[in-house]
């Protein structure tokens, strides 16, 4: 014997009305309507009834609710022969189909463009802006520098383009910096995050690369991230028009995927290799405590920082005359048109018209040349002495894919003589052979 089901008439009510719902749009019509005038014409009876004014006849009252009727559903309740009140309802029955297709129209046109929005799939119309392709934890420290460097400016702009949904990065952006910078003033720089995948040519077009001042290309998390940067910049090849006036920057993981990453950039492309930058990173302030102080001040926009300046009236003078030429920055190099850049070279070193001028100064409007022969004090110069090199011993703890790296940094600053121990998981010919 089958076991009856004990609910509550609410549940029952609710179960009906889903399978009416699961019937289809005309039994939903149908019922729809007899709902109506289940209400309709038993309140208009009792309005008719209720007045004073009513006729006195039934017939003379049938009438009034019908008009009463007609009119609150806007089917104009017209009276008169059969034929004139089959026509007069069939028009505003005609006239009600349209009016609600069209009310429909309008509201699914604006929802389907609410949710375009939404998911990110417009066009940025911006200049002179810079995209940041990809999603990774980089993604924050990389806005707020950006929003640090555009600090000086009016109306800059960030445009973010990700495999993620739209509010979800914004989300995260604006409660993953501290502060982003987007509030309204001079200096105030706008976030404009949309979504897609970074590895399609017409997909990139949403964030306008072509009219860029540069282009940043973080690579994903996960193993695949280098692969999905190779791929993210053969698509920026294939929607950038040559010759390319924004700069494009890249980061792979993997030393072994750096040469590939070059060759997918083209030329004028930059790729940075996070693994030998790291290595190099750890060796040079492992061997020099506090380095990693200045490495900071010196590479985020809090402070001094790099940048370069054309070489101007510098050109054709020597090094040592461009050391004095800037009295609010510090020249430190030269950057030649073929992108090879000479830190502290000799100071007879010929500038030529094309190279540019590395410094570090407070902002890219503070490297302003200006002599500073007058506020040099030669008396206070002097030589550094040479330093007394040693054999050392050095200990490494752990190893992964950038130990050889580490090794390979730390065996170039070294004196002859010096130990390496090795603590790490492993036994010491699998070490030996990773090395």
């Amino acid at each position: 014997m089958a076991q009856q089901h004990t609910t509550s008439l609410r549940l029952r009510l609710r179960y009906r009305f889903d399978t009416l719902v699961a019937g289809g749009t005309a039994p939903l019509i149908g019922w729809l309507a007899l709902g109506c005038l289940a209400v309709v014409v038993p309140a208009s009876a009792v309005l008719v009834w209720a007045d004073r004014a009513a006729p006195a006849t039934l017939p003379g009252r049938l009438t009034a609710v019908w008009v009463t009727v007609g009119q609150t559903l806007k089917l104009g309740g017209a009276v008169g022969s059969p034929l004139y009140v089959l026509a007069s309802v069939t028009l505003a029955l005609v006239a009600l189909l349209f009016v609600s297709t069209l009310v429909s129209l309008i509201t699914t046109g604006i929802n389907q463009r609410l949710m375009s929005l939404r998911r990110g799939h417009s066009t940025v119309l911006e200049a002179g802006h810079t995209v940041v392709l990809g999603w990774s934890d980089q993604i924050f420290p990389v806005v707020a520098e950006l929003v640090a460097a555009n600090a000086n400016q009016r109306r800059s702009a960030i445009a973010v383009l990700a495999p993620k949904d739209k509010v979800d990065m914004e989300d995260e952006i604006a409660t993953g910096l501290d502060d982003t910078g987007t509030r309204t003033g001079a200096g105030a720089t706008r976030i404009i995050c949309r979504s897609g995948p970074t590895t399609d040519p017409t997909v990139l077009a949403r964030v306008s690369p072509q009219t860029a001042k540069a282009v940043l290309v973080l690579p994903p998390d996960g193993d695949r991230g280098d692969a999905q940067v190779v791929k993210t910049l053969l698509a920026l090849d294939a929607a950038l028009p040559r010759p390319r006036d924004a700069v494009v920057v890249a980061a792979v993981r993997d030393t072994r995927n750096h040469f590939t990453a070059r060759l997918a950039a083209g030329p004028g492309g930059h790729v940075l290799c996070a693994d030998e930058i790291i290595a190099r990173l750890l060796v040079q302030t492992a061997r020099q405590p506090g380095l990693s102080l200045v490495y900071q001040d010196l590479l985020d926009f809090a402070g001094d920082e790099f940048y370069t300046v054309a070489a101007a009236g510098l050109a054709g003078g020597t090094f040592g005359e461009a050391l004095l030429a800037f009295t609010t920055s510090s020249v430190v190099g030269l950057l030649h048109p073929d992108g090879r850049v000479a830190l502290n070279p000799d100071p007879g070193t010929q500038i030529g018209a094309g190279d540019r001028i590395v410094l570090v100064s407070e902002d890219d409007d503070t490297a302003v040349p200006e002599p500073a022969g007058p506020w040099v004090d030669e008396d206070a110069i002097v030589t550094a002495r040479p330093r007394r090199r040693f054999a050392e011993r050095l200990l490494l703890l752990g190893w992964n894919r950038r130990a050889p790296l580490v090794v390979e940094q730390l065996d170039e600053f070294v004196s002859a003589g010096t130990t390496l121990d090795v603590v790490a998981l492993g036994d010491e010919a699998t070490l030996r052979a990773a090395a």
